[in-house]
């Protein structure tokens, strides 16, 4: 049997539906096979060709945040595979299992040990490169290895804090003859069981929050990832405590619950970092504490507070800040066993607690009453707010970098099942856009997939507009349009004398006609002028069947709320 045969069965028996592609020789063999397969099978590896691989990482690492499952992605050697770095690390660092496969020339091409700078056509060495931000990166070279590297690389994907991996495949491994009977299986390790220790110190915490004044619940990115979303909204409900949100989590909990309390952090609600700091006991599930949540002071993070600190990985625990108690667990299974404990014994009430904190957070909106009167123009906070109140309980809002991902987490309100989608960690200007083709290509149009981006970042992928037309993926695409590149001139602003070098049309950065580029590409597109037409035509663009861009006028200076 041909190998990339054999891979594309694999594939298709693990139930990967989507095969994202940019071809090229050195991985046109494995291609082939994938496309074959799915003809004769059309549920699986349905192909979508991107038109750069950056497009293709990013899309998968959005599609596998959408789906819970692992998405695939292949390219070829050297520029191929050196292209798909930034989505990879869009994985890397918010925890995303992927997985990348990467042609490579021929095994006696490969420089191997050598000192010689390079020996085949576009070889590189991608997996030195990939290692620093994949969880499992290998080269096979032995044909007889392939279904122990694939069966181990997706077991490592998926395995405790998850991750992408990549596979680089050399052109005369593909095509080679295998037995399939005949080949070696990965093992893996047997996971050891939680010692008395650890479940004594369950223990503890349900006596602490027996005992606190004010405890409080602050959720991470780990909650999604963990599938732990209704545990949290259980344990909050049971104990009737306040939640509160980083970036990662801030979908993790809806807004419209009474238990809500706001998002913390050096973007955050000044009143989130009130309550945050009045509580005595503090439960962080899944959630890294990075320096943009604990701020410039971490000692001074819940000083008042007892800290439990759940993480799955144990180097994230007592870095920025101590932990009174901290466990390297998965946080779904934290939350169980927390739970049984907390359910043996009858609660105190912390229902005058739970209510002070989201009355107090209600006073502070992000998005305040005099930034609708603006009439020239429309004003981010106001966009973003009203968005979200006219977006679909069960809509999915991809949003891209900058001051765009600020505002989208300041001023939207996720309910019910809605969620909000980006790239937490790596933050790469021009996300959001294939990103929301990932999405938009497992939805079909049901949910609604919405796409926030700035001019800035709507240019730097802006060839898949060609991907969106071709596949016809309804994708609701508004472009954030302060002619500039918004959050660098706010930095500018603030830390060198306003010199805008880089950064606005007088010094090297001017934003096209995007009306006219929409034309270009055949796709449907309008103008939000100022707020007189901001929910009229909000409206024309959530009703539009296919695929639409709108141009949303926000004038030239913008800026981004701190501590409302």
């Amino acid at each position: 049997m041909k190998l990339s045969d054999y891979m594309a069965e694999f594939f298709a028996d693990y139930g990967i539906e989507y095969n994202y592609i940019f071809t090229g020789g050195a991985i046109a063999h494995l291609i082939d096979s994938c496309w074959k397969l799915h003809n004769q099978n059309p549920k699986v590896l349905k192909p979508i060709c991107v038109l750069h691989e950056q497009a293709g990482s990013m899309a998968i690492d959005a599609y596998t945040r959408i789906t819970d499952k692992p998405g695939l992605m292949m390219a070829t050697s050297g520029p191929g595979a050196t292209n798909l770095l930034t989505g990879i690390g869009c994985s890397y660092y918010d925890s995303i299992p992927g997985i990348y496969i990467t042609g490579q020339v021929r095994t006696w091409e490969n420089k191997g040990a050598s000192k010689q700078r390079q020996l085949g056509f576009q070889e590189t060495d991608i997996v030195s490169m990939a290692k620093p931000i994949t969880k499992y990166a290998v080269l096979v070279e032995d044909p007889r290895d392939i279904k122990y590297q694939l069966q181990k690389a997706i077991w490592m994907a998926t395995e405790g804090r998850p991750g992408p991996v990549l596979i680089d495949l050399p052109m005369d491994v593909q095509w080679a003859e295998i037995e399939p009977d005949q080949l070696r299986a990965f093992v893996p390790p047997t996971k050891k069981p939680a010692k008395t220790i650890e479940l004594n110190n369950v223990k503890q915490v349900a006596d602490w929050m027996r005992t606190a004044a004010k405890p409080t619940i602050l959720c991470g990115g780990g909650i999604r990832n963990a599938g732990a979303v209704s545990e949290l909204k259980a344990l909050a409900e049971l104990c009737n405590i306040p939640v509160l949100v980083s970036f990662g989590g801030n979908d993790a909990f809806p807004h419209d619950n009474p238990l809500y309390a706001g998002l913390i952090g050096t973007m955050g609600n000044k009143a989130a970092n009130e309550t945050l700091n009045d509580s005595d006991l503090l439960l962080v599930l899944g959630s890294r504490l990075s320096w943009r949540q604990v701020r410039s002071k971490p000692e001074q993070f819940a000083s008042k507070a007892k800290i439990v600190h759940v993480d799955i990985d144990r180097e994230e625990l007592n870095q920025r800040v101590s932990a009174s108690l901290a466990f390297d667990w998965d946080v779904k299974e934290f939350i169980n066993l927390l739970m049984q404990e907390l359910k043996s014994k009858e609660l105190p009430d912390h229902s005058h607690w739970a209510k002070a904190s989201y009355q107090h957070h209600q006073k502070s909106p992000f998005c305040k009453p005099e930034y609708y009167e603006q009439e020239d123009r429309v004003q981010p906070y106001v966009f973003m707010k009203t968005l979200s109140e006219m977006m679909a309980d069960d809509d999915v809002l991809v949003i891209d970098a900058g001051q765009n991902v600020m505002w989208g987490m300041q001023a939207t309100e996720p309910r019910a099942e809605q969620r909000l989608i980006t790239a937490w960690g790596h933050s790469p200007m021009g996300y959001s856009l294939p990103a929301a083709m990932g999405v938009a290509a497992h939805l079909k149009g049901t949910p609604q997939t919405l796409c926030t981006i700035g001019d800035g970042g709507f240019q730097v992928n802006v060839q898949e507009l060609q991907t969106i037309k071709y596949y016809n993926l309804p994708v609701k695409i508004f472009i954030m349009n302060n002619y500039c590149y918004g959050a660098i001139k706010d930095f500018q602003d603030g830390n060198l004398d306003s010199r805008y070098y880089a950064t606005c049309p007088e010094y090297g950065y001017e934003a096209p006609d995007f009306l006219a580029i929409s034309d270009a590409y055949k796709i449907e597109s309008c103008r939000i002028a100022s707020h007189a037409d901001l929910k009229e035509k909000l409206s024309y663009v959530l009703q539009h069947e296919g695929p639409i861009i709108c141009d949303v006028n926000l004038g030239e200076d913008t800026f981004v709320t701190l501590d409302p």
